[in-house]
């Protein structure tokens, strides 16, 4: 490296400025200044290294600093690209740079970029842990993607790194004739013209010899190949395909050639694909650098986050054989996660052996840093002579005595030490001649290099005139060397918030007034009051607590309560460093949820933002005394722009006339009003007694005079009468103004004087599951809620597997009991008159069928993205029933079925049968052909899956030949032609006939796909239907995937805006699969025993609601429930149903069903009490 090193480059562009003169005659007058020591100070700023300076090149780098990192670097570098040669790299292609705070680690990085690519033996790829990343391969595709659309050169801004690999690929297609390549770049095409030419040149590609060996995803290819148009259109459309993102169908016609970006791994297959494709065109490794790792450690899972983080990242090093993977970390934070780490992934990280990364500088280093500093300096400032040896500014002994100090400190010294310097030789100006000190006297080094004698007479120099000092520019250099620490006491946070708070009112120079008060609540609770008076008259106060306590074990939510007993009349705001409690579910989101209801306001207030209070603490106490900086800090409101500010102050009502706000509570009469200040306009000006009724001026209104160009974003209030807001407050939750017309009666607390449980209709929209083992009354349950719906004009969907459920067609269940009540029957009867019951049979002719369909009717009038959803559903139950699995050519044919059904919902606004997929496929279809020409080039996978599906067709002719009714959430809701007067359907669809379990699940998912459908067309607010699904654990089990699981677990998240409850019921708990817990809200578990089942809902809801389910429900009776509700729980005895369910013999289902067929047929007849 020594001699072809990045770092030996760099050093030969460096240059010392020379002694420049006008002519020979003006030896004593030089041509340009010398540049005062003040002024080469500059060369001294520090500048931190942020992303945007990754890509360029640093010219003030030293190699000499942290050279074993960078030698161990580029010796895998050379090893890993030397592999084509023969020598393959047998070397962990991971590793790892750890370091303290200050050490250099980004700056590193940027070393490393430079040097990879001035060589061209690289494509570095750079990402920082800083975001919040629920799927890392998306985020590093996302973030690789990124980078190679900046310069590839670091020295000039020239072509992308993208557009660097397009043009290798372009070069290394000897094959394609030049005239192709000049149609592909320059002839006009249309949309399909051009993706064929792309087709046909990516197939030449890849049957190319060089090729062959290489494995390359075409895709990859033809995108860029699209790049060669030079199209906005198209570029952008290519961007977002490389970046995994999904394409609307207008995009995708744009850029037909390529494949939909399918499957949960493709991320992996793009960065894989474009690793291949460094390598193959270009002989270049693709290497990949974390940054920023440590701040996961702001996150309360950081351990799990690093390691998912670690093992996408070994992923990639797995599927690339020339990646190289860079992951840069503070010391301490390595030790927190590693410990934690599998053993594994420590074994792969550390393999190469851990780099550490020191901070502090030694005395060569330090001189080779201000030497380059100085060199750099004289280069780019050529009016002015800038000596580039550092002794002539500093002495030989000032590298030994700052040696040990960090580079950013080193550089603060000297630039310290210059600024003395300058001011000392013109405090002398104005005296007597002064006698010359060895080591002070940079005027007579400069005068000798310059040839002028300081003997001789000269001119007396005029003093320099007293410039005010540009405390903009000193600012931002002491903003960026700042290194604040963030105290890790919330008392100590608050002393900064309460300093920062006072700063931000001297920048308004009088127009806010505020003062503060600490307060002594709890040791772990640090708090504190403001009182704002603002000169438009608004006066409030205000109450912050902060909570930054860890939210796992509790720690937060003891916070949230203890300031739920403090918050007295104020507007109360709770602020944390770190996100809150996102499960809804939990006992801390519980606690929050009533500290929102009772008025108060939580606000984020980031690491960065506590930064910056500091640093202008410091700048401020540093400069409030110079002349000027009063006026200028508050012209600059270096706080006022942050959102934590601008909510206390409310500064967002600055310069606004406070509109009259009517108090909405139910005691309000009149508004309160306050008179305007006589210096502001005349009139009366009225605003709320309290703040927070005071509606928020929008952003695009604001008038924060003084923020200059600086873009505010300001929280709004939760609204929890928004219909756009998903959260539902607490007492809606629980129905706490319950017992009207409206609440459904669930049953009576157990041991709570017997009080009513009832249920808002607006809570089931957002579903419930009934859990309990058999014998355990969860039917009954589900059912009496389902009966008081319908009574109040709520449709209902059954989903029968047993046949229990058809009971409600049965006239022999609705007649009299002896010993019911008369209230009781009169309920019953109330119930058959506000019915219209129908059972369906699936599978069975002879009673009410249903026809089959692969896709429901309309499917092309949905969204793209839907027409693919629904089509990847279908592909994926199909795939089910012709047992495909996970080899190579099924993965084919269920791409050519995905792609066929998508061809067939685009074209048809009917339903898609199964012969018209069948047909579609033996008719060589042109566009079906085009678009699986990569997977089935010959054919043969078509030609397969045709004889495949006409044997299904066959072996399940009642399944898919019994014709029937359509399968219609319209028919089964009684809507439009379906519906009777007077009465609220109840479809009863009994799925026994259809036969095995392969069958049922089929017919089950295709009924999935149509409620999904209805839930794009039909959007409701409030809830318009239920779903109930019996057994339910069959259709979405913990240990198996059917096709029902991933349609059902979609409707679960999608039907909520369509007002389509879902209710889930089992006897099998243990089967259940609880990843979808979270988009259930009501949770009714009655008695289980089942060991299984009680681990698994203890790991459920345990750590949400404190319910230990082993120690309660097995003992729990018949009838008798757990209500948990958002971590809430309530233990109930449930309402009994009117109707009993009772198993119904199959000839009596089929009779049942054929006497509700037709539209024409009268109301079944439950009743026949005469």
């Amino acid at each position: 490296m020594a001699n072809g090193g990045p770092g030996g480059d760099m050093r030969r562009r460096s240059k010392t400025a020379e002694c420049k003169f006008k002519d020979p005659d003006s030896m004593h007058q030089p041509a340009y200044k010398a540049a005062l020591p003040d002024q080469v100070s500059k060369a001294f700023e520090h500048s931190i290294t942020w992303e945007d300076d990754i890509w360029r090149a640093d010219p003030v780098d030293v190699e000499e600093v942290h050279q074993k990192a960078r030698r161990k670097y580029f010796d895998l570098l050379d090893g890993v690209t030397a592999s084509r040669a023969g020598a393959p790299a047998t070397q962990s292609r991971i590793l790892l740079f750890h370091g303290q705070s200050g050490a250099g680690k980004t700056h590193l990085i940027r070393a490393l970029r430079t040097g990879t690519h001035r060589t061209g033996k690289g494509y570095l790829g750079y990402a920082q842990m800083s975001p919040d990343i629920a799927n890392y391969a998306d985020y590093y595709l996302r973030r690789l993607i990124a980078s190679l659309e900046r310069p590839y050169d670091p020295d000039i801004a020239g072509e992308s790194g993208l557009a660097r690999l397009t043009a290798r690929l372009v070069a290394a297609a000897d094959m394609i004739p030049a005239s192709e390549i000049e149609k592909l770049r320059e002839a006009t095409l249309d949309d399909k013209q051009l993706a064929r030419l792309v087709h046909e040149l990516a197939d030449t590609i890849v049957a190319a010899p060089r090729f062959a060996e290489d494995n390359i995803d075409i895709n990859i290819i033809r995108a860029l190949l699209y790049l060669e148009r030079r199209d906005p259109r198209v570029e952008s459309r290519v961007r977002q395909y490389l970046q995994c993102r999904p394409l609307n169908e207008l995009s995708l016609q744009s850029v037909a050639a390529l494949d939909p970006n399918v499957g949960d791994g493709r991320a992996f297959d793009i960065i894989e694909g474009l690793g291949r494709l460094m390598w193959a065109v270009d002989g270049a490794a693709l290497v990949f650098c974390i940054d920023q790792v440590e701040d996961l450690r702001f996150f309360d899972d950081a351990e799990e986050r690093f390691q998912k983080a670690v093992r996408d990242l070994i992923q990639i090093a797995n599927r690339v054989p020339t990646a190289i993977v860079v992951i840069s970390c503070l010391d301490d934070f390595y030790a927190q996660v590693r410990e934690p780490l599998a053993q594994s992934y420590r074994d792969r990280i550390e393999k190469a052996g851990p780099v550490p990364l020191y901070e502090s500088r030694t005395a060569e280093e330090a001189r080779l840093i201000i030497a380059k500093r100085l060199g750099h300096e004289a280069a780019r400032t050529p009016g002015a002579v800038v000596y580039s040896d550092p002794s002539a500014y500093f002495g030989p002994q000032f590298f030994e005595e700052f040696s040990g100090l960090s580079t950013r400190r080193l550089l603060e010294h000297a630039q310290s030490r210059l600024r003395t310097q300058a001011e000392e030789p013109e405090d002398e100006a104005q005296s007597a001649p002064r006698t010359e000190k060895p080591g002070a006297s940079w005027l007579s080094t400069l005068s000798s290099v310059l040839g002028m004698s300081t003997e001789r007479s000269e001119p007396k120099l005029a003093p320099a005139p007293l410039l005010e000092p540009d405390y903009r520019e000193m600012w931002e250099r002491f903003h960026n060397a700042s290194e604040a620490e963030i105290p890790s006491d919330d008392n100590e946070l608050t002393d900064i918030l309460a300093f920062a708070v006072k700063l931000a009112e001297s920048e308004w120079a009088g127009t806010v007034e505020v003062s503060t008060t600490r307060l002594d609540i709890a040791d772990d609770l640090p708090a504190m009051d403001l009182t704002i008076r603002q000169r438009n008259g608004l006066a409030t106060e205000v109450r912050v607590f902060l909570c930054n306590r860890k939210i796992q074990g509790g720690a937060f939510k003891r916070q949230l309560d203890t300031a739920l007993q403090h918050l007295g009349a104020k507007s109360c705001f709770i602020l944390r460093a770190s996100d809150y409690p996102p499960n809804t579910k939990s006992q801390a989101a519980q606690s929050m949820r009533k500290f929102r209801e009772a008025g108060g306001r939580a606000l984020t207030v980031p690491i960065a933002e506590w930064e910056r209070m500091i640093a202008v603490r410091e700048f401020h106490a540093h400069h409030r005394n110079d002349p000027g900086f009063g006026k200028w800090f508050a012209d600059a409101k270096l706080l006022s722009n942050l959102i934590v500010i601008i909510q206390l102050l409310r500064l967002d009502l600055l310069g606004k006339l406070l509109p009259r706000v009517i108090n909405g509570g139910a005691d309000a009469r009149t508004a309160r009003t306050m008179p305007r200040p006589a210096e502001l306009d005349t009139g009366a000006a009225q605003i709320a007694a309290d703040p927070a009724d005071v509606t928020t001026v929008p952003v695009a209104a604001m008038d924060l005079t003084g923020l200059g160009d600086t873009v505010v974003s300001v929280p709004a209030v939760d609204d929890p009468n928004d219909p756009n807001n998903d959260e539902l407050p607490l007492s809606v939750i629980l129905d706490e103004h319950g017992g009207g017309a409206k609440s459904i009666f669930a049953g009576r607390e157990i041991g709570n004087r017997n009080r009513p449980v009832t249920l808002n209709p607006s809570v089931l929209k957002r579903h419930a599951a009934v859990l309990g083992g058999s014998g355990s009354g969860k039917t009954t349950l589900a059912l009496s809620l389902i009966e008081q719906l319908l009574q109040r004009g709520i449709p209902a969907i059954l989903l029968d597997r047993k046949g229990d459920l058809c009971s409600y067609a049965n006239p022999e269940v609705w007649r009299a009991d002896d010993n019911e009540t008369a209230e009781r029957r009169a309920e019953r009867e109330r119930l058959a008159d506000a019915i219209d019951v129908a059972v369906y049979t699936p599978g069975r002719v002879s009673g009410r069928p249903i026809s089959i369909t692969l896709l429901p009717n309309g499917i092309n009038e949905l969204p793209d993205h839907e027409q693919q959803l629904l089509a990847n559903l279908s592909a994926a139950a199909l795939g089910d029933m012709l047992h495909l699995k996970n080899s190579a050519t099924h993965q084919k044919q269920s791409g050519t079925l995905s792609v066929a059904l998508r061809i067939l919902g685009s074209r048809y606004s009917r339903e898609v049968t199964l012969s018209d997929l069948i047909d579609l496929l033996e008719d060589e279809d042109p566009e079906l052909t085009d678009l699986t020409q990569r997977m089935d080039p010959s054919g043969k996978l078509r030609r397969d899956l045709v004889a495949q599906l006409d044997s299904l067709r066959h072996r399940n002719a009642a399944l898919f030949e019994g014709g029937g009714e359509s399968l219609s959430m319209e028919s089964f809701l009684g809507l439009g032609p379906q519906a009777r007067e007077g009465r609220t359907r109840l479809s009863i669809i009994y799925t026994g006939f259809l036969g095995d379990n392969e069958n049922i699940l089929f017919w089950v998912s295709q009924f999935l796909s149509e409620a999904l459908r209805f839930c794009q067309r039909n959007p409701n607010d409030e809830l318009q239907a239920v779903v109930m699904f019996d057994e339910a654990d069959l259709y979405i089990p913990a240990n198996s995937k059917p096709a029902t699981a991933e349609p059902l677990q979609s409707l679960l998240k999608r039907a909520r805006s369509a007002g389509l409850g879902i209710m889930l019921a089992t006897q099998s708990p243990g089967d259940l699969d609880y990843k979808s817990r979270d988009q259930i809200t009501s949770w009714f578990i009655g008695r289980v025993r089942e060991d299984t089942a009680l681990r698994k809902l203890k790991a459920a809801f345990q750590s949400e609601s404190g319910l230990d389910p082993a120690a309660v429900l097995p003992h729990q009776t018949v009838g008798e429930f757990h209500l948990v509700q958002e971590g809430l729980v309530r233990s109930m005895k449930a309402q009994r149903s009117l109707v009993l369910a009772e198993q119904v013999p199959f000839d009596r289902i089929e009779q049942l069903a054929s006497e509700t067929r037709g539209q024409d047929e009268k109301q079944l007849r439950l009743f026949d009490i005469k």
